[in-house]
């Protein structure tokens, strides 16, 4: 049996929030996937507005979207029961109030549904400081660092005593400011109400990422690239990417790698180019984070973790 796209991708978050540790995430959109099959009001609110049924992650999205309403004191109702509020994580309860905002505030919760979930998860800088570290051994020269689908940039502002980083640049299609209130409540609720760890490390992030500024442009990346980014004589010129072939089509994947390639067909040896991304791989069910360097386009395997980059294996 084919089951419908959103069927399927709730059905497939559902797992994804247990495996990411997530229990009161992945039990609410539980009760939606079963609303959505017994055509209550989730199947209404995808139903009202057709684009909305061929969104990335939808479970993601409407969590988010819920969180938000908890958070910035919209939905006072929620947050008794989302724990980053302080509530009691009552999944149930979450469930019942979430069912009488979506029948009485679906444009509200749909304006924000709409907006492209923004995961700037630090602990992603883990295994992404570990290819740059690698990619600027190779090199031995410091780094230019261009990072797309940046969300906040605070992984373009990495730093490590391994490497030195002469010029950083970043865009996104929807960039979050972390100057401004209103983008740093959204960074928050992408982020699990139930995962403290996670919460508590944003925090820190945003604060230190304001000693080092930088504007992520609000840029296409298929346009961004070849405007802002080609290899440069005495130095190692680096893409960098965490999880956002998530968000692309299959030929948007394409386009992407093409545009990368010729670029890299650009590199030599005294302006070497490299594309680090951190991206689902199917077969293994785990995230890779790869290195491939030109001139060559040689690829090498950094490391396997979780989407958040917990469970990390090292390939060396």
């Amino acid at each position: 049996m084919i089951l419908d796209p959103v069927e399927h991708h709730l059905a497939q978050q559902i797992e994804a929030f247990r495996t990411m540790r997530s229990t009161l995430y992945a039990r609410v959109v539980g009760y939606a996937l079963a609303d959505y099959r017994a055509n209550g009001v989730v199947h209404d609110f995808f139903s009202d507005v057709p684009s909305r049924a061929t969104a990335s992650t939808p479970g993601v999205r409407l969590m988010g979207a819920l969180h938000y309403l908890a958070l910035s004191g919209e939905a006072p109702e929620l947050a008794a029961h989302f724990p980053s509020c302080g509530g009691d994580g009552d999944a149930e309860a979450i469930w019942e109030i979430a069912q009488e905002l979506l029948a009485s505030r679906e444009e509200r919760i749909g304006e924000l549904f709409d907006e492209t979930p923004q995961t700037n998860e630090v602990l992603r800088g883990t295994v992404l400081t570990a290819g740059l570290g690698a990619f600027a051994r190779s090199a031995g020269l410091p780094l230019r660092l261009f990072e797309i689908g940046a969300s906040a940039g605070l992984n373009t502002r990495i730093r490590s005593d391994e490497f030195v980083v002469a010029e950083r640049a970043a865009c996104d299609l929807h960039p979050l400011d972390i100057n401004d209130e209103r983008d740093v409540l959204r960074l928050l609720s992408f982020v699990w109400a139930d995962d403290a760890e996670r919460i508590v490390r944003l925090h820190a992030a945003i604060d230190a990422a304001q000693t080092l500024p930088l504007v992520v442009e609000e840029a296409d990346m298929f346009a961004w690239l070849p405007r802002r980014v080609a290899p440069k004589p005495g130095y190692a010129t680096v893409v960098m990417q965490s999880v956002v072939a998530d968000h692309l089509s299959k030929d948007e994947r394409a386009r992407l790698t093409r545009i990368i390639e010729e670029i890299g067909e650009r590199a030599s040896a005294q302006s070497p180019f490299g594309w680090l991304r951190m991206e689902f791989d199917l077969p293994t069910r785990r995230y890779h984070t790869r290195l491939r360097a030109w001139p060559g386009g040689s690829e090498q395997l950094i490391a396997t973790s979780t989407g958040h980059a917990r469970d990390i294996e090292w390939t060396n």
